[in-house]
C-alpha cells in the first residue's frame, strides 16, 4: 500500500510532458526506436530511487513496470535490464535534465492547514547541510575531492526545505574541499530562492 502511495505521489507531482520537456532541452531524445530504457523511463527511474531507497536498481526498476504501464509509457515488448544495463542508461542520460525537472517541479506544497508551515502568516523554510560518500573513482575525486584524512571522495548538499511539509525548494550540490566550499557559500547560493511570502528559519 505504502508503495502504491509513493508511485500515485510521483505521477501526480511529475507529469510525463514535463519529463520530456526537460529530456528535449538538453538534446536526449532517443537516437532510435526501441530501446530497452527510453530517457523518460530513466528520468522515472531516478525519481523513484529516492523513494525506494533500500532498494537496488532493479527492484527499484520492477516496481516502476506496472505504473508505467498505466501510463502508456513502458512498451510491452521490452525487457528488464540488468543493473549493468540501468547504469548506462543513467550515464546516457546525465545529470541535467534531472536537474532541469528538479527545479521546474520543486515548489512548496503546504496549505494552511498544514501543521508547522506558517507563521506570521509566512511559509516556514530552512536551510539544511549534509555530506554524502560517494564511489572513490578518480572523476569523484576531481570534481568533489576528499576530505581531509578522508577515504572516499564526498559531495556537499545543502537544501533549502519546507519546513512544514519537509519538500526540498532547491539544492545545492558541490565539493567538499577547496575555497568557498563550506556549507555557508553552498547557502547562499540558494538565497535567490526566497520570496516575500517565506520566512527563514
Amino acid at each position: 500500500m505504502i508503495d502504491q502511495l509513493s508511485l500515485g505521489v510521483l505521477t501526480n507531482w511529475v507529469s510525463r510532458d514535463a519529463v520530456e520537456v526537460a529530456i528535449g532541452e538538453h538534446g536526449k531524445q532517443p537516437k532510435r526506436r526501441g530501446g530497452t530504457l527510453p530517457a523518460h523511463v530513466v528520468m522515472y527511474f531516478v525519481v523513484a530511487l529516492a523513494l525506494f531507497a533500500g532498494l537496488d536498481y532493479e527492484g527499484v526498476l520492477r516496481k516502476l513496470v506496472g505504473p508505467l504501464r498505466l501510463w502508456r509509457s513502458w512498451d510491452p515488448s521490452w525487457t528488464l535490464p540488468t543493473s549493468g544495463g540501468i547504469t548506462q542508461a543513467r550515464q546516457r542520460l546525465g545529470f541535467e535534465p534531472v536537474k532541469t525537472l528538479f527545479e521546474r517541479i520543486a515548489v512548496p506544497v503546504a496549505s494552511r492547514l498544514t501543521l508547522d508551515a506558517f507563521c506570521a502568516r509566512r511559509r516556514l523554510v530552512s536551510l539544511d547541510g549534509m555530506v554524502f560518500d560517494l564511489p572513490d573513482t578518480e572523476e569523484n575525486t576531481t570534481e568533489f575531492g576528499k576530505p581531509s584524512g578522508g577515504v572516499f571522495p564526498q559531495a556537499r548538499v545543502v537544501t533549502l526545505t519546507e519546513c512544514g511539509s519537509h519538500v526540498s525548494l532547491g539544492a545545492h550540490i558541490g565539493p567538499v574541499v577547496g575555497k568557498g566550499t563550506g556549507e555557508r557559500s553552498a547557502a547562499a547560493t540558494l538565497i535567490t530562492l526566497l520570496d516575500p511570502s517565506m520566512m527563514l528559519i
